[in-house]
């Protein structure tokens, strides 16, 4: 099926897969009939908060619905989802409800984290060094995929968001290695300085190796998806290891007091105000 182009369009047809009308799109998100009908006519393109307001309430009866959908190539992608999971042989399903409550938590609020970041860690197996990581988020099947690496690096998998925390579980084929990162929650409306731990193996014997990690924001994604891979993999070119003048000053701070603490790594000790103005 061809898809239009336009935002009217689109809106049209995702209600209609919805099942749901104008004027109970009107209730939902809070506006009278005749604003949705300036929507559906094109005249009027709703705000960001209304945006997401209706995504949202697309996201209750098309699983994995996102705000990326309206003005992406895969705008149909979420419904033909369970079409799509049985023709996999080799997909692991998620015990309990647990995906079910990730793809409605992306749909809420994954905007915060979609983009690309630099992930910051102190290098497994070069104690005292620092890695940097290219790392993108982006919105797949209704919920996130991960993406992670340097040169001589390539990491993929999913991230699920959950209860105000993302697990990441990701996968490197050429040495068949896993990695694994838990990150706390990020900021509104946009997460730009993110901690976590990462979990993988270290080089050489490929010990498993953990270590706090944070996350800077580096860069917002584009509807195309084949720009956004581009972009990456350029990131994915630099070198894994960096020179202690090459991280951000709030990040080395928080990596530090990770490494002086006996207890968990928390959410970095500073206001927004004061991470912007260190990055």
């Amino acid at each position: 099926m061809t898809l239009p182009d336009d935002f009217a369009s689109r809106l049209r047809l995702a209600l209609a897969k919805a099942n749901l009308s104008p004027a109970a799109l009107g209730a939902a998100v809070g506006v009278d009939k005749s604003v949705v009908s300036r929507w559906l006519s094109g005249r009027v393109r709703p705000t960001q908060h209304n945006l997401s307001k209706i995504a949202a309430v697309l996201a209750e009866r098309l699983p994995g619905f996102t705000v990326l959908s309206f003005d992406g190539p895969d705008l149909l992608g979420p419904f033909a989802r369970e079409a799509d999971a049985g023709s996999g042989t080799h997909a692991l399903s998620v015990p309990f409800s647990l995906l079910d409550s990730a793809r409605n938590e992306t749909a809420r609020r994954g905007m915060e984290y979609f983009g690309t970041y630099w992930l910051y860690y102190w290098a497994f197996g070069q104690p005292g060094q620092f890695a940097r990581m290219a790392l993108m988020l982006r919105p797949e099947n209704g919920i996130i995929e991960a993406r992670y690496g340097a040169e001589g690096f390539a990491f993929k998998g999913s991230a699920l968001l959950m209860l105000n925390r993302m697990y990441l579980i990701m996968a490197e084929e050429r040495f068949e290695a896993m990695a694994f990162l838990v990150l706390n929650a990020g900021q509104q409306p946009k997460a730009r300085f993110i901690t976590g731990v990462l979990t993988g193996p270290a080089e050489g014997l490929l010990v498993p190796t953990s270590a706090a990690a944070v996350l800077v924001r580096n860069g917002d994604l584009s509807a195309d998806k084949a720009v956004d891979l581009a972009k990456f993999s350029k990131d994915c070119e630099r070198p894994a290891l960096v020179d202690e003048a090459e991280v951000p000053a709030a990040a080395l701070a928080c990596l530090r007091l990770a490494s002086n603490r006996k207890g968990p790594l928390m959410q970095a000790p500073y206001s927004s105000g004061e991470v912007d103005g260190a990055l």
